[in-house]
């Protein structure tokens, strides 16, 4: 894919580094408009035509004209619910050291290093439907972005924003809790004696696994005992999280990261 000067350029001024992929909207979204103009007329005459014939007849011609009038406006809402009209001026370009933003309100560049936090929410409207991801992205400073399956390949760009974030981030996640301090990971708290949600906490002799699946983030007991969960979307920077419970629990007790109590 080419990339346009209006990327081009301000990752240039950000120092972002090679071209690697883009993740562009616009064309499904133009394809989307193109297809409610050729489809919306026809199939607004059809229920037209459809309802005149039933109420004044031939009544034939207007149970003929019901299932192709069905049939439109089955196109049209595919069209619509395929999040392909969301992707309105949308689009997300990678390079080697960050990211170039479109959006309808401008072009943003970022670095790797000042993304915070993204977190990841994936719904499956129904069994055997592809599952709808989103990915919301906080960026130093309090900016930030939303993504989702208005981007083709979406999933594949969140699985990068989730790595390089989760790369940069997790040093100072495990330098944090060396210092003594906690830290909150939605209704999680991380600290040197644990992990505690609503009150019930976990000592780390005690942690089991942790991580994420069935849209779930959760740290289990390693007796079975019980498990501290909360839905991913609750939970940024999850996967980071994850390692990080896993880092500090099998980190000896009394080590920076496990002090002694």
């Amino acid at each position: 894919m080419a990339f346009p000067r209006q990327v081009l350029d301000p990752a240039e001024r950000r120092r972002l580094g090679r071209p690697v992929r883009g993740f562009d909207a616009r064309p499904a979204y133009r394809r989307a408009v193109t297809w409610l103009v050729l489809l919306g007329p026809p199939g607004l005459l059809l229920v037209f035509a459809a309802l005149y014939h039933l109420v004044y007849g031939p009544r034939w011609v207007g149970v003929a004209a019901v299932p192709l009038a069905v049939g439109y406006l089955g196109g049209l809402g595919w069209t619509v619910r395929g999040g392909a009209l969301r992707g309105r001026g949308s689009a997300v370009y990678l390079f080697a050291s960050g990211l170039v933003r479109v959006s309808r309100e401008g072009t943003t560049p970022y670095r790797w290093e000042e993304l915070t936090g993204v977190t990841v929410t994936g719904v499956q409207p129904k069994p055997g439907r592809p599952t709808r991801w989103r990915f919301a992205v906080t960026a130093a400073g309090g900016g930030g972005f939303e993504v989702g399956d208005e981007l083709p390949g979406v999933r594949e760009l969140g699985d990068v924003l989730v790595s390089e974030i989760t790369r940069r981030v997790l040093p100072a996640y495990l330098a944090a809790i060396e210092e003594g301090r906690a830290l909150r990971f939605g209704p999680f708290i991380v600290s040197g004696e644990g992990v505690e949600k609503d009150g019930r906490r976990v000592p780390w002799e005690s942690v089991g696994d942790a991580g994420s699946g069935n849209g779930l983030v959760y740290v289990r007991r390693r007796d079975g005992s019980g498990t501290l969960s909360a839905t991913a979307g609750e939970v940024p920077n999850a996967v980071a999280f994850a390692v990080l419970c896993r880092r500090v629990r099998e980190a000896p007790a009394g080590s920076p990261r496990r002090p002694a109590r």
